[in-house]
């Protein structure tokens, strides 16, 4: 039963083989070559980045609540104003020779005062000065917190650029490996049918190579992978086109 099985493993491994010509080359479409420099790729990521617009809103707020609070006082602050119409009492006093001499005069006319005042209690401007300190340090926080954003976005894009290098560098590794089980697998082959090889030694090489394949197309898969990823963080539209490989 071990040898049936091992005899349909070589000729499944032989069509798969005749199907699929074209993994004894590396096939990266253009669009996939065709990417951003690691210092572009992070300065648009910052500039299309959702959380980093959200972390300049919410700066954006805390300035206004800042602004706001360093007002209130201001309602403490008012003007008063009186205005009257009508008769008005003239007392006058005179003082002749040690005597006090009134005189009363009615008049008709206007009346018209305006005032300053503020009110604010001493408990109160403690408590406005708390409120000042604590909107400043908020929008402090905010302003840090956007750094942070901004720091984590850079180390994301360099992660992801040197991955996307690394798995492109990787396909040319996996090809020549590939490249090198199948010459085995031909030379075994050979080897098999001219007495020289066991059917067990050829299963072995077969299945190596079958490793080599899985690892080359797996690297090609993971750079595309990559190639994705990065495009997608620094907001760049994603052209792939479709292909056999």
């Amino acid at each position: 039963m071990r040898k049936v099985i091992i005899i349909l493993l070589i000729f499944t491994f032989g069509i798969s083989l005749a199907q699929d010509k074209n993994l004894y080359n590396i096939q990266i479409p253009d669009s996939l070559l065709n990417i951003p420099s690691l210092s572009n790729a992070i300065n648009k990521a910052l500039i299309k980045s959702p959380l980093l617009k959200s972390a300049d809103i919410e700066t954006t707020i805390k300035e206004f609540k800042l602004k706001s609070v360093r007002k209130e006082w201001l309602g403490n602050l008012g003007i008063e104003s009186f205005y009257k119409y009508g008769s008005i009492d003239n007392i006058n006093i005179q003082n002749i020779d040690d005597i006090n001499q009134v005189t009363n005069a009615k008049t008709t006319g206007n009346r018209y005062s305006l005032g300053f005042y503020i009110k604010m209690p001493f408990l109160s401007f403690l408590t406005q000065k708390n409120k000042n300190n604590i909107a400043k340090r908020e929008l402090e926080k905010s302003v840090y917190e956007r750094q942070m954003i901004q720091n984590e976005i850079r180390k994301l894009v360099i992660q992801q650029f040197n991955e996307y290098q690394l798995n492109k560098q990787l396909i040319a590794v996996k090809n020549r490996a590939y490249i090198a089980s199948q010459m085995q697998v031909e030379k075994a082959n050979r080897d098999y049918k001219n007495g020289n090889l066991t059917i067990y030694e050829l299963a072995k090489v077969t299945e190596a190579s079958t490793k080599a394949e899985t690892s080359y197309i797996t690297a090609k898969i993971n750079f595309r992978i990559s190639y994705l990823l990065l495009m997608e963080l620094i907001g760049e539209p994603i052209f792939v086109q479709n292909s056999s490989e």
